[in-house]
């Protein structure tokens, strides 16, 4: 089980990655279109951990984002788990909303995932996982032709990564 405090983009944002994904998935490569219980939806995480209270959680971050973060997406990234992503390109906004979510929610945290630290973090917007090496050349050249993405980061909350399920902040 994963929960994490999370930023969702907006609607035409959501729609690009969308697109992505289910290219993926035409192509029978793995896309989070496709992926568990098929409920995922675009979105950049500023927190994980195994376990998080959500209401507590909610009640003490207030609105998430604080202000809309511009997002912006220009190139794609590999973890070594094959995890294949867009990667997002960190502004002042982002990396400010990024510390005061941790700072606020890490005494809250069960089990906080280590790359969720300031220094550790990669902010993503996955599209699949696991990847081999040969399915990256495929992979790649579908991502590539959707970039770059710029949008919004309007909207945010709690999802569990296990469910889908998520709770949007107020």
């Amino acid at each position: 089980m994963s929960r994490g405090v999370v930023l969702w983009p907006d609607s035409d944002t959501s729609t690009s990655i969308r697109l992505i994904w289910d290219a993926l998935a035409r192509q029978g490569l793995p896309s989070l279109a496709t992926m568990t219980h098929q409920l995922h939806r675009p979105h950049l995480s500023l927190i994980v951990a195994d376990d998080l209270p959500v209401e507590r959680v909610l009640n003490a971050v207030g609105r998430v984002p604080r202000q809309p973060v511009f997002l912006e997406m220009e190139s794609l990234g590999i973890f070594p788990q094959g995890v294949l992503f867009l990667s997002c390109v960190v502004n002042q906004a982002l990396f400010d909303e990024h510390l005061r979510i941790r700072s606020t929610v890490e005494p809250l945290a069960v089990g906080l995932w280590p790359h969720s630290r300031p220094d550790h973090w990669v902010p993503h917007v996955s599209l699949g996982y696991p990847y081999t090496r040969e399915q990256l050349s495929s992979a790649l050249s579908i991502v590539l032709d959707h970039l770059p993405i710029r949008g919004v980061l309007d909207r945010g909350g709690v999802e569990d990564g296990a469910t889908g399920e998520s709770w949007p902040s107020t």
